[in-house]
């Protein structure tokens, strides 16, 4: 194939991770879902089920209580309690949390591992993270998947695998600076409406490739103005 042949496919076509970084994801543009996707993303934390419109019907904890300390990730399955996406589920992930020590260090060596995870193979943390969330994906079978900074980066890398909607929210760019850093391996998120929010002083909505954050996602961002990389700002413009 000639070389515009090339280019046109790479434009067109979710291409693998290092070539061209076309972000093809639709916009949910369902403001009644992105709020009820943000308060899942903010009570996957704390697992309490204290987000109105959502019910808690299942989870999965990390910390040092029984066996949660094998858990690679932390998650919360939600069910629609109304509205027109009444009896639909939401499968939200945890991002970085020091609250204890053991989804502390786990959250942090994924962390670090963004950043060079080809240095520990498939075995770095952050690939065992996305693995065990997309094994929890197929498992709990939800109609949307969302996440919360590192949360975010994995549920992006669960829509390249498994093709499910949702959204992430102040999120580390799944595509690295170089391509050996790729983490969003898969290309089922070409069409599928997974929206990508972004804080424009946060210093984490910056990671990304060496195109910048507003190539690096599944999707093109939606870039929101202010510093906090918390969630509850976004929830509260949501909710206007």
């Amino acid at each position: 194939m000639d070389v515009f042949g090339l280019v046109k496919k790479h434009v067109i076509e979710p291409v693998a991770p290092g070539l061209v970084n076309t972000p093809s994801s639709k916009r949910l543009n369902d403001k009644e879902l992105l709020l009820l996707l943000a308060r899942a993303a903010w009570d996957s934390y704390s697992l309490s089920g204290d987000c109105t419109g959502l019910e808690l019907r299942d989870k999965q904890r990390q910390n040092s209580e029984g066996d949660n300390w094998l858990n690679g990730i932390q998650y919360g399955l939600y069910e629609i309690l109304g509205g027109k996406h009444k009896g639909k589920k939401i499968l939200a992930f945890r991002g970085t949390d020091l609250s204890n020590a053991v989804s502390g260090g786990m959250t942090l060596l994924q962390d670090l591992s963004v950043a060079f995870p080809a240095h520990g193979g498939p075995v770095a943390p952050i690939k065992l993270a996305i693995k065990a969330a997309v094994k929890a994906t197929w498992d709990k079978d939800p109609d949307f998947i969302c996440g919360h900074s590192l949360g975010g980066l994995i549920a992006e890398c669960v829509c390249g695998e498994t093709g499910k909607p949702g959204a992430s929210f102040n999120a580390p760019g799944p595509w690295g600076v170089v391509p050996s850093n790729n983490l969003l391996t898969g290309d089922k998120y070409d069409g599928v409406k997974f929206e990508v929010h972004l804080t424009r002083r946060d210093p984490v909505s910056q990671v990304g490739s060496y195109m910048g954050p507003d190539h690096s996602h599944v999707g093109s961002p939606i870039w929101h103005d202010g510093s906090d990389h918390l969630m509850d700002p976004m929830i509260a413009e949501f909710g206007k």
